[in-house]
């Protein structure tokens, strides 16, 4: 039987994260350490706007302008740090929805802004009545400023949320073809496994002497094997119902190997056998149950294969009566390989478990989406 190696899935190269539909309430979050030094950068740049007013120049010395401008700075700096503060505290508002999120964070400017323009008033006129309308006046510039700037900011980090996530399919397509390379490629180096087809090739002669009829009929299984197993070797994906016909046509030659000792069980609807299946996944199952479970099993057994529709997901189980867990716990290259491969096709949505059998042997359930062959990832 055909063994293809691929990487474990502890060597898969890391993929970037995807953002996914909560990016947008993750591009309003801001630390502290992002979101004060900010806001200090924004209040110097706005207080060069009383460097550039003619009649500064004219009527004070530099000096003068020097401490007035710092003077602007320290109220421009009070309340664009309080706009800061209250943008940091909305942004642990444990909310998950984008427009609430951008409601919040807009309400956030706005308190700031009259907070801190609160703050300055007050600081400059300590006998005096703060004066309110000039407050709300200062307050609604700010919190335009602040909108344009935090709006900006926002685009920014949706757009990088979204470049990489465009990188990360084109990494994770890229990766996919890797594999799929490396599976023609160990195919094409060993089409089939020695043993198997020395002793299927020493079974057809011992039957040509013994029961020439059924040593035909075994070599003619042996013949439909090549020929799937060469059509497989050439194809990016395949249907589960391609996987089942090679795994059909292997079974069929061990069966008759194996004399008796081996039963067969197939359910499958015919309407999800152009549902979409990376190759080689059951007939790597079909293979380790064959081997581990029937094999060592005196009196042999019986291997029933399934699949089923469960909501939105495709379920494949492979079931065997053999000797069942053996040490191995599901470690081996073959079942790591599997695991590797739906986790790089399909994320969390693809998962391979092994549980006992009853009343003996192994059952291998195989879930991953399910979709007609040819859909896009």
């Amino acid at each position: 039987m055909v063994s293809p190696a691929l990487p474990a899935a502890t060597d898969l190269p890391s993929l970037p994260e995807v953002p996914a539909a909560g990016a947008g309430v993750r591009a309003w979050e801001l630390s502290a350490t992002i979101a004060l030094p900010g806001a200090l950068l924004v209040a110097v740049l706005i207080s060069t706007q009383f460097l550039f007013q003619p009649f500064v120049w004219r009527h004070w010395p530099i000096d003068e302008v020097l401490l007035g401008w710092f003077d602007v700075i320290r109220e421009r700096a009070t309340t664009a740090l309080a706009i800061a503060v209250a943008l940091v505290a909305a942004g642990r508002v444990p909310l998950h929805r984008p427009r609430a999120r951008t409601a919040l964070m807009f309400a956030a400017i706005a308190c700031g802004a009259v907070a801190g323009e609160l703050t300055v008033l007050a600081a400059d006129n300590r006998s005096a009545t703060v004066d309110l309308r000039l407050a709300i006046a200062r307050a609604l510039q700010w919190t335009v400023v602040g909108c344009s700037i935090a709006s900006m900011v926002y685009l920014w980090r949706r757009s990088v949320d979204a470049r990489a996530a465009v990188q990360g399919a084109e990494l994770r397509r890229s990766q996919v073809e890797g594999q799929l390379a490396q599976v023609r490629l160990q195919v094409l180096r060993s089409r089939i496994e020695p043993h198997f087809l020395f002793n299927t090739l020493a079974t057809v002669r011992r039957l040509h002497l013994t029961d020439p009829a059924l040593g035909a009929q075994l070599l003619e299984h042996l013949l439909s094997y090549l020929r799937r197993t060469l059509a497989t070797e050439s194809a990016q994906q395949t249907s589960l119902g391609q996987e089942l016909d090679l795994v059909a046509a292997y079974l069929n030659v061990v069966a008759t190997r194996m004399a008796g000792r081996l039963s067969l069980r197939w359910d499958v609807p015919d309407e999800l056998r152009d549902c979409e299946l990376p190759p080689l996944t059951i007939a790597t199952l079909v293979e380790n149950a064959v081997k581990h479970g029937i094999a060592p099993r005196p009196e042999g057994g019986t291997i029933e294969v399934r699949a089923q529709a469960v909501g939105a997901m495709l379920e494949v189980t492979v079931a065997d009566t053999g000797v069942g867990f053996t040490g191995s716990g599901g470690s081996g290259i073959g079942l790591a390989n599997i695991r590797s491969r739906l986790a790089t096709l399909y994320g969390a949505s693809g998962s391979l478990t092994l549980e006992s059998n009853r009343p003996s042997g192994l059952r291998a359930r195989m879930c991953l989406p399910r979709r007609p062959v040819g859909a896009a990832l």
